[in-house]
C-alpha cells in the first residue's frame, strides 16, 4: 500500500505526456498498433479514444498494448535477420525500430501494471464505502417502517465552521449555558469575547474556589475581596434575567449587609434559583445566624422561585405570604425557624417534588395541611421532632435519621408508592418494635436500608410480624455482639417473602470463633426468591457463622455469596481476625452450598493495622 501514491503519480505525469503530446501534434494508431505518419497542417486539439485511459480497463488495455509492442520487436528482429549471413549485422534502420518498440511496449507495460494496480485500490475503497452507506440505509429503514419516515440519506460531509462563524444570537445562547468561571476563562480566547461571559445566566459564588481558604487571620481581608468580586460580576448583570444565584460562604455579621443586597438583586432579576450556604465550620458556637429579608418575598419574587437552598439562615414569614406556587426543590440545612411559619411554608408549596430538612431546631410536631400531590423525595434528618403528618401520595424515596426509632402514629405519611426507605436511629430498639413499625409504615416498598442497634431479644422468630409485601433489597447494620441478636436477624429474612439481595454489615469486637461442627439450626424457613447474600464485618463468631448458614441452606435460588471479613463500620480493623473470619466462612460453607452457587471470599492483602473510612455514620 505503500508503493500506491507512487504509482498514482506515474500514471499521472504519462497521462499528463500523452494529453500535451496530442495537443500539440495529432497522432493515430491502428488496430494492429503501428503508427502511421503524422497528420499534416496546423495543430488541431484532437483527443485519441484508442489511447486508454487510466484505471483497471484501462491498464489491462496499456498492459495488451505494450506486450503486442514486444512482441512486434522480436517478429521484427526475426524478420531483419532472414537472409543475412552470420558475419552481417542487422541494419542500422531495424535496429531504430525495434529499439523504439522494446522502449514503447516496456513504457506502456509499466504504466499499465501502474494504472490496473491504482485503479484496483480505487475501486476497493469505493466499494467499501457503497457497502457502508448500504448497511445504514438497511438499518435505517429497518428501524423507521413507515416510508413517510424514512430519511434520505446524505453524504456526510466535513465543514469548516468556526465557533465565530457562528450568529451572535447563538454565541450568547451558548456562553449562557456555561459556569461563570468556565464563561470568564473563555473570554480570554478572543478580543469579541471580552464580556461576553456577561450574557450567563447562572451565577455561582463559591468563596473557596474565588478567595482560598479562610481562617481567623484573614477572614476580613478575603471577605472583602469576595464581596468585591460578587459586586462587580452583579454590576455587570444589572438589568438582565439571572436565573440562578448561589452563594457559598462562611457566615459573619459583617456579611450580613452584602447578603441583603444580593438577595435583593435575585428579587428584581426574575431569579428561579436562590442558594444561600452560610454554613460556618463551627456553628456551634455561633450566637448570630443571618436573618432573611423577608420582605422580598411579598411580591413576585415567590412566586417565580423554582428551588431554594437556605443553610444557616434564620427565616420568618411576611404576613402576607401567598406561598410558593412554582417551587420544586427546597433545602433546608440549620434553618432557625418556627413551627407554624414552616408549616406555613410546606403547605404553600404544591408542586413541591424534592424536601430535605436537615438540622432544624424542631422540637416540636410539624403537620402540612395540604396535600403535597408532586413530592417524591423525603429527608429528615437530625430534627427533634415529636411528630410529623403529611400526604404525599407519589412520594418514592423517604431517608429518616434521628435519635430513635418513631412509632407508626408518631409519623403519619399516607404515601403508599414508597420504593426507598433508608432509616438511621441512633438509640436502641427492640426486634418487635421494628419489625411491626417499619412494615406498616412502609407497605410496599422494594428497598430498604436499616441502621439501628436492635440489642433487646424477642421472644421468638416473630413468625405473625408484619410482611414487607414488596422488599427486594435489604441493608442491615448491626453492632451488637450478643449471640441471639444476631440470631434473630433472621427475623428480617422471615418478614420478606419476595427478598432478591441480602447485605449485612457488622460492627462487633472480639467474639467467640465458630465450632463449624456444632452449629444450631434454625427453623427452617425457605427463601425462594433470593439470589444474592453479601455480608461484612464476618470475623467467625459461632451467632454469625449460624446465621450464614441457615440462609444460604434455605435459599434454593442462590446465585453469589460474598464473604468480606473486614470490618466496614470501624476506623481499625485486625488482619489476624480477618484471616480467621475468612477462614472459618470457608469451613462452614462446605458441602452446604450449592455447586452453582458462585463463593467469593474476600481476600486479605494489606497490614496488620488499617484505617477504614467509616461508611455509616450514627
Amino acid at each position: 500500500m505503500a508503493m500506491v501514491p507512487r504509482m498514482r503519480a506515474v500514471s499521472a505525469v504519462v497521462h499528463e505526456t500523452e494529453a500535451d503530446m496530442r495537443r500539440r501534434r495529432c497522432y493515430r494508431y491502428r488496430y494492429r498498433y503501428r503508427y502511421e505518419d503524422a497528420l499534416a497542417g496546423d495543430c488541431v486539439i484532437v483527443y485519441s479514444y484508442d489511447l486508454p485511459g487510466p484505471g483497471i480497463a484501462g491498464g489491462l488495455l496499456r498492459l495488451g498494448y505494450g506486450v503486442g509492442r514486444l512482441g512486434d520487436a522480436l517478429r521484427r528482429i526475426r524478420y531483419a535477420r532472414q537472409g543475412l549471413r552470420e558475419d552481417e549485422s542487422i541494419p542500422l534502420g531495424d535496429k531504430v525500430g525495434i529499439a523504439v518498440d522494446v522502449v514503447v511496449g516496456t513504457t506502456h507495460v509499466v504504466v499499465g501494471a501502474c494504472d490496473f494496480v491504482v485503479g484496483a485500490c480505487d475501486f476497493t475503497q469505493y466499494a467499501r464505502g457503497a457497502l457502508a452507506r448500504f448497511r445504514g440505509k438497511s438499518s435505517s429503514r429497518g428501524k423507521r417502517s413507515d416510508p413517510c419516515l424514512r430519511k434520505r440519506i446524505c453524504e456526510k460531509r466535513k465543514y469548516d465552521v468556526q465557533f465565530e462563524d457562528l450568529p451572535e444570537e447563538a454565541q450568547c445562547i451558548i456562553f449562557s449555558k456555561l459556569e461563570l468561571k468556565e464563561a470568564v476563562r473563555s473570554s480570554v480566547l478572543s478580543s469579541k469575547w471580552t464580556n461576553m461571559w456577561i450574557v450567563g445566566s447562572k451565577l455561582r459564588f463559591d468563596c473557596t474556589k474565588l478567595c482560598g481558604k479562610f481562617s481567623s487571620e484573614n477572614y476580613c481581608t478575603r471577605a472583602l475581596n469576595f464581596v468585591e468580586k460578587v459586586n462587580r460580576v452583579l454590576r455587570l448583570q444589572h438589568g438582565k434575567v439571572v436565573e440562578t444565584l448561589e452563594i457559598k460562604v462562611e457566615f459573619y455579621m459583617i456579611l450580613a449587609f452584602h447578603l441583603d443586597r444580593w438577595v435583593r438583586f435575585a428579587a428584581t432579576s426574575r431569579t428561579k434559583n436562590l442558594s444561600l450556604d452560610l454554613v460556618p465550620k463551627s456553628y456551634g458556637t455561633y450566637s448570630d445566624w443571618y436573618v432573611f429579608p423577608s420582605e422580598v418575598l411579598d411580591g413576585e419574587f415567590a412566586s417565580r422561585l423554582q428551588q431554594i437552598q437556605l443553610s444557616f439562615v434564620s427565616f420568618k414569614l411576611p404576613s402576607q405570604f401567598s406561598g410558593f406556587p412554582k417551587l420544586k426543590r427546597l433545602d433546608l440545612n440549620l434553618l432557625r425557624v418556627t413551627r407554624m411559619d414552616l408549616q406555613d411554608m410546606l403547605s404553600g408549596c404544591s408542586k413541591l417534588e424534592w424536601l430535605s430538612i436537615v438540622n432544624c431546631d424542631l422540637e416540636d410536631e410539624l403537620i402540612v395541611d395540604r396535600p403535597l400531590s408532586h413530592l417524591q423525595y423525603l429527608r429528615i434528618a437530625c430534627c427533634k421532632m415529636t411528630k410529623i403528618e403529611l400526604h404525599a401520595t407519589k412520594l418514592k424515596t423517604f431517608i429518616y435519621h434521628a435519635a430513635q426509632l418513631p412509632d407508626f402514629p408518631t409519623i403519619t405519611i399516607q404515601a403508599q408508592e414508597v420504593k426507598d426507605a433508608d432509616i438511621a436511629v441512633t438509640d436502641s430498639t427492640t426486634f418487635e418494635h421494628a419489625l411491626t413499625v417499619l412494615p406498616k409504615m412502609f407497605a410496599r416498598v422494594q428497598n430498604l436500608s436499616l441502621r439501628a442497634y436492635l440489642r433487646e431479644k424477642p421472644p421468638a422468630f416473630l413468625e405473625n410480624s408484619s410482611k414487607f409485601s414488596q422488599l427486594k433489597h435489604l441493608v442491615l447494620y448491626h453492632s451488637d455482639k450478643e449471640s441471639d441478636n444476631i440470631l434473630y436477624l433472621a427475623s428480617f429474612l422471615r418478614a420478606a417473602p419476595l427478598l432478591e439481595e441480602l447485605e449485612i454489615h457488622f460492627n462487633i469486637k472480639g467474639g467467640s470463633s465458630a465450632d463449624t461442627w456444632h452449629l444450631r439450626n434454625l427453623p427452617k424457613c425457605p427463601y425462594k426468591h433470593l439470589r444474592s447474600i453479601c455480608i461484612t464485618g464476618f470475623k467467625g463468631d459461632h451467632a454469625q457463622a449460624e446465621l450464614l448458614v441457615h440462609a444460604v441452606e434455605n435459599a434454593p435460588a442462590l446465585e453469589v455469596v460474598t464473604i468480606d471479613p473486614a470490618n466496614k463500620l470501624s476506623i481499625y480493623s485486625s488482619q489476624v481476625d480477618e484471616r480467621l473470619g475468612a477462614s472459618i466462612a470457608r469451613r462452614c460453607l462446605e458441602g452446604k452450598i450449592l455447586p452453582k452457587t458462585k463463593l467469593h471470599i474476600v481476600e486479605i492483602n494489606r497490614d496488620e493495622w488499617v484505617v477504614i473510612p467509616p461508611a455509616v455514620n450514627f
